[in-house]
């Protein structure tokens, strides 16, 4: 009985010797699956930022609107509604603070809608406009590596990932957004 545990014993230590490692075959398949995984899920990855970029703008877009609203509230209460220019003062202190068009803010790059945005939006987005300043570009910062107002719309246009506000074109007409996503 002592001799079938040491020749078991022996059995054991020898199976656990040859389970210590992975063959050199075994090794490269999994590098292959490995790989071949990679290249299938990479470019799902990549597309996840042009989605996030995407979903940011749109998001600005949505705040556009939301602040665009909010100044049309003030210029109802300033009577500014019909008028194709009008100014709006929105902290009550006297002084216009926005250039609108028919109570909703203007596509003005310094007076108009830009003003209505939160401080965060000078550092993080780069806007500008036509040169009668009618129609409001607006995109990422990271895009352009520049933030705040800008001059002219060429480095905006060129990322194909920006917004555009138009201002209300008539009394009673809203404002319009339109995104363009090429280059998200």
């Amino acid at each position: 009985m002592k001799m079938n545990k040491t020749h078991t014993f022996k059995l054991d230590r020898q199976n656990d010797a040859a389970q210590n490692g992975f063959t050199l075959i075994e090794l490269i398949i999994v590098i292959v699956i490995i790989g071949i995984l990679a290249a299938v899920a990479a470019p799902r990855f990549i597309d996840l930022s042009g989605e996030a970029n995407l979903s940011v703008l749109k998001s600005m877009g949505s705040s556009i609107k939301s602040a665009s609203q909010l100044v049309y509230a003030k210029s109802a209460i300033q009577g500014q509604l019909n008028e194709e220019e009008g100014e709006v003062d929105l902290n009550g202190d006297g002084t216009p603070d926005i250039d609108t068009r028919y109570g909703y803010p203007s596509g003005s790059r310094g007076n108009g809608i830009s003003k209505a945005m939160s401080d965060s939006f000078a550092s993080e987005w780069i806007w500008s406009t036509n040169n009668n300043e009618t129609i409001f570009y607006v995109t990422m910062a990271s895009f352009t590596w520049t933030s705040g107002e800008y001059i002219n719309q060429v480095p905006i246009v060129a990322t194909n990932c920006y917004l555009i506000y138009n201002p209300a074109s008539n009394a009673g007409d809203l404002p319009t957004i339109d995104y363009i996503t090429t280059g998200c």
